[in-house]
């Protein structure tokens, strides 16, 4: 790419990402992949890249990718799909490369926003948002509008990986574990259990985490989330929102700069530590 700037560092490209097991395509015609590693039994569902500009998820989902093959799992598969939205990352590589500021939270064939956001796509609570608001991010006409959530959703379906009982999401940013349910206050199944493993991955964070039931507070219910419908499939789910973001008041050239809102410099680096803290949960421990 003649003339292109190069990406932040620790942060790869879309073309580097490209391996692994066909899942579906998106609007714009790319390939949404997913890599298994480990044995038939009881499945961990990783996903990361949902919104575009949320790329320290897909660092992290990278991370415990290269951990589980190093040394796969012997009683449990892990299906990571460490880009959801393909199209969207691309949208963001193509700017950054070129220095363009623009905040991506969905994208279209061209690159360019359609409003929806893939995570208020999902059936539970999913909300269709009127014409005049489709300007706007929004959950779609209807629940699985969109071929990238109904290719996760043939993931969770597929026979050949087993029940499907404990899933991750990787976003940023708020260094806060979201637990079910997101659009109600009522606690989910097996709530004990699950904040128990939210609790135990807070503590081998490298920072402070937080641990939140998503809708214990009205003014942030939200339907139409993979966290919820992930939980409504039987999976204990968590939903991670990865670091800080990069956003300092000592760097000016941070303030006006999306992609440092949502990711930390070097997000190779900043992505390991966070994936370790992840691996016993992933691991079905």
């Amino acid at each position: 790419m003649t003339g292109a700037r190069p990406l932040p560092d620790g942060y790869r490209g879309l073309a580097e990402l490209d391996a692994g097991l066909a899942i579906g395509a998106t609007r714009g015609g790319r390939t949404i992949r997913a890599i298994a590693i480990g044995a038939r039994g009881p499945t961990t569902l990783v996903v990361a890249g949902v919104h575009p500009i949320e790329w320290i998820g897909v660092e992290v989902a990278r991370a415990l990718a290269a951990a589980l093959v190093a040394a796969p799992p012997v009683d449990r598969r892990v299906v990571i799909v460490p880009v959801l939205n393909p199209d969207g990352y691309a949208a963001v590589e193509a700017d950054l490369r070129a220095g363009r500021r623009r905040w991506h939270r969905t994208s279209g064939p061209d690159g360019k926003s359609l409003g929806v956001d893939l995570n208020r796509n999902f059936p539970v609570a999913h909300h269709a948002a009127p014409a005049w608001w489709r300007g706007l991010p929004h959950g779609g006409a209807a629940p699985w509008s969109e071929p990238e959530s109904r290719a996760l959703r043939a993931v969770v379906d597929d026979p050949r990986w087993g029940p499907i009982d404990r899933a991750v999401s990787l976003h940023s940013v708020g260094r806060v574990i979201l637990l079910p349910w997101a659009h109600t206050g009522a606690r989910p199944p097996r709530y004990r259990e699950l904040r128990a493993h939210a609790d135990a991955v807070a503590a081998r964070m490298p920072e402070r985490y937080r641990v939140w039931q998503a809708g214990r507070f009205p003014p942030f219910r939200l339907g139409g989330l993979e966290l919820d419908w992930l939980t409504s499939q039987g999976a204990l789910t968590l939903l991670i929102e990865c670091t800080g973001g990069g956003l300092a008041l000592g760097a000016p050239a941070t303030w006006a700069s999306p992609f440092a809102w949502y990711n930390p410099a070097d997000g190779a680096a900043r992505a390991a530590p966070i994936a370790r803290a992840l691996e016993p949960f992933v691991r079905g421990a």
